[in-house]
């Protein structure tokens, strides 16, 4: 009885033929009679390739979109956005006239969307010489280049206990990290 199932549903192997004598079954049989041999049900995984892929390949084609999108970007145009964060977050020229160095931390902190952030510095040199460190400070063992000069900064330093910004005013060289010959990274 198995046999005649397995030969009723496509199965390989010796069934009962039609005189109920025991010979090799048709692989494809014919599943009804409603059914034509050119049907569509009648597929043969090893013979039939109407279901193999071939032509041309969309899915494959957002992957090189992107890619193409991410090298565009890499070629210099994040640099500048990356360079407009460093100085929102850094740079205060001509510097900010507060009383004292721990008002002015409070100040610029809020300002700038710091606020909570644990130690911050603000350099008070116009960004063109900031910008020229790329080119002409000294180069670090880390990849950073430091300033010839010394640069009046001030540095902010956040104290949870009292939930304020102290300031410290001073002039030192800084180390900058920089992209395409713009900073736009700071060495706390």
């Amino acid at each position: 009885m198995g046999g005649v199932v397995e030969a009723a549903w496509g199965g390989k192997g010796k069934g009962l033929g039609p005189g109920g004598s025991m010979e090799e079954s048709d692989p494809h049989p014919v599943l009804s009679p409603s059914i034509s041999s050119l049907s569509p049900l009648q597929v043969d995984p090893v013979t039939d390739t109407d279901m193999a892929p071939r032509g041309p390949r969309p899915s494959l084609l957002l992957p090189l979109i992107l890619l193409a999108a991410c090298l565009a970007l890499a070629s210099g145009q994040t640099c500048v956005e990356l360079n407009k964060i460093f100085q929102k977050h850094h740079v205060d020229y001509p510097r900010t006239v507060v009383p004292n160095p721990s008002s002015y931390c409070n100040t610029m902190m809020k300002r700038r969307g710091l606020y909570w952030t644990p130690v911050n510095t603000f350099i008070h040199t116009p960004p063109l010489s900031i910008n020229s460190i790329c080119l002409t400070g000294t180069p670090r063992p880390d990849g950073l280049r430091e300033s010839r000069a010394f640069i009046t900064v001030t540095i902010c330093r956040y104290n949870p206990w009292i939930r304020s910004y102290s300031g410290t005013y001073v002039s030192r060289r800084i180390a900058i990290g920089c992209w395409n010959r713009l900073p736009v990274y700071y060495k706390e």
